[in-house]
């Protein structure tokens, strides 16, 4: 390819401007240490307006990257690993239809559980039985992310059956490498993850696939050595 195509491939590095612009301004004398805080402060704005804008923008949702905080997914997607998601709510997953509003309510107040022979687990849930009719979760539904108020973060866990209701769409979550489904709340239980389905529209995104333990600096950082310091005092 010709010399000129190399060249104007420059003009798609940001830093570029920031060289040629930005730089003979708040740092005419070439000092080193206003470079370095140029570059840094630079860059932290460029990834906010990647992440923000155009992987938002590509994909579709607000949240176009998560972490991985746990190992509720093993052996799909293992804490550390990064999830890229799209904002589809186009979910083929197993349905049951029923003819009453389910948003905001427990499960308790509409279905009973019903469980299967796992390897793993010995019994592990498998279905909702409602109004008499059993719907078996599905293995290979889609793996999706909601905010957990409960918890105070995303979770990424597979949609196991939607629920078609008056009020609208609803899923019932859970992890692979879980034996209860997240809206299984048990009195005083601190494995809760969510009270009530969650609703198709409060869902942030579809999973489309990760990089492994890339944000896995991140968890000890952030998770690990403030719980480490504190059980320390």
């Amino acid at each position: 390819m010709p010399k000129s195509f190399w060249d104007n491939l420059k003009w798609l590095d940001p830093f570029t401007y920031v060289d040629k612009y930005l730089m003979p301004v708040v740092n005419p004398k070439g000092d080193k240490l206003i470079e370095n805080i140029v570059y840094v402060l630079s860059a932290l704005i460029f990834a906010y307006v990647l992440y923000n804008f155009v992987l938002a923008g590509l994909l579709g949702t607000s949240a176009p990257l998560v972490i991985v905080y746990s190992g509720s997914m093993e052996p799909v997607l293992y804490r550390g690993d990064v999830a890229i998601l799209t904002g589809s709510k186009d979910f083929t997953v197993a349905q049951a239809d029923v003819d009453f509003p389910v948003g905001g309510k427990r499960l308790s107040d509409f279905a009973e559980i019903g469980y299967a022979q796992n390897e793993k687990y010995g019994l592990r849930q498998a279905a909702l039985k409602i109004n008499g009719n059993e719907y078996r979760f599905d293995p290979q539904g889609p793996i999706v992310v909601y905010y957990s108020q409960l918890r105070g973060q995303d979770i990424i866990h597979r949609a196991v059956l939607k629920l078609h209701a008056p009020d609208g769409d609803f899923l019932i979550t859970m992890g692979d490498n879980n034996s209860r489904i997240d809206i299984d709340c048990p009195s005083q239980s601190t494995q809760c993850i969510t009270l009530s389905p969650v609703p198709v529209e409060k869902v942030r995104g579809k999973y489309l696939f990760h990089i492994p333990l890339i944000g896995y600096a991140k968890l000890i950082i952030f998770d690990d050595l403030p719980k480490l310091l504190g059980g320390s005092q």
